[in-house]
């Protein structure tokens, strides 16, 4: 019997930034994350502190310690980025971390959110149909990964449906 997820998202915090970056200082994580470890600096101004309204970054935390990151944005679009620490994976957290989060913005007006998982990163594009998102057939590349588009499907199960695009927060 699994026990359930203790799963909180919070907003990232300057102290955050070591524990950030040693995450992104493992393979398993930057392989998908950019490639190569990411500087302490960098990360201070990436991922920690508030970049609203287009980014809003969360430290994501399972019976109250912290697991991994995962980031909202808006831009041409909106969309979800996230990876949880490599000795956490496996565990379901980032399908219920992601879901949890896509269901709240969802509910307060964003549409057509997305994700472009590597398509090679078979976990990755797994967790984000566990959490809810379906591939809409648009291909893409980042950071010289093929992606897959992906958009979030409330209730739906992952089956895709019409989409109003986000709100002008």
């Amino acid at each position: 019997m699994e026990a359930p997820l203790r799963l909180r998202l919070r907003r990232s915090h300057r102290s955050d930034a070591e524990t950030i970056a040693a995450w992104l200082g493992r393979e398993e994580v930057h392989r998908w994350w950019g490639g190569a470890p990411v500087p302490l600096e960098e990360v201070v101004e990436k991922y920690t502190g508030d970049r609203l309204p287009e980014v809003a970054v969360y430290v994501v935390e399972t019976a109250g310690r912290p697991v991994g990151l995962i980031q909202a944005w808006q831009d041409d679009g909106c969309g979800l980025d996230m990876f949880i620490a490599a000795d956490e994976q496996g565990a379901g957290v980032g399908p219920a971390a992601a879901r949890a989060l896509a269901e709240d913005l969802t509910a307060r007006g964003w549409r057509d959110l997305t994700v472009d998982p590597a398509v090679d990163n078979v976990r990755a594009v797994r967790a984000w149909r566990r959490a809810g998102f379906a591939p809409t057939g648009e291909r893409g590349v980042d950071e010289g990964h093929e992606t897959r588009l992906m958009v979030f499907v409330p209730g739906s199960g992952g089956h895709p449906t019409a989409r109003a695009g986000c709100p002008a927060d």
